[in-house]
């Protein structure tokens, strides 16, 4: 009985673990198309965490209605300048408005060299 037993089951586990590598080849023989990723971004491989915004560079992002950055001696006269060519708006929508007036220096200070201990 022990002779028949190992005679059948030798086979049929043989042919399991056959089985069994085969499908798994099968399974990587059909790649997947990549995801697309918004913005061009890369994938995110990430378990349970949202990947980081993309890098916005300069003063003007996307998605924005009007953009203006204009250096200025007098910004009361540019602001009523920028606000005549602002474009048109829909009724019934809101709008998020942003207005900075930075004064800029006329020359960049220097750090001070540190001195040399002798």
């Amino acid at each position: 009985m022990k002779t028949l037993s190992r005679v059948l089951l030798m086979p049929l586990c043989g042919l399991g673990v056959l089985f069994s590598v085969a499908s798994t080849a099968a399974e990587n023989t059909h790649p997947q198309s990549p995801i697309e990723q918004p913005h061009g971004l890369p994938p995110f491989h990430g378990e349970g965490m949202l990947p980081p915004p993309p890098m916005m560079v300069g003063f003007c992002h996307p998605g924005q209605l009007f953009c203006a950055s204009v250096a200025s001696d007098n910004p009361t006269e540019t602001i009523q300048k920028l606000t005549s060519i602002l474009p048109a708006t829909t009724a019934g929508k809101h709008y998020e408005v942003r207005l900075a007036v930075v004064e800029v220096p006329d020359y960049m200070p220097v750090p001070p060299l540190a001195e040399k201990s002798q």
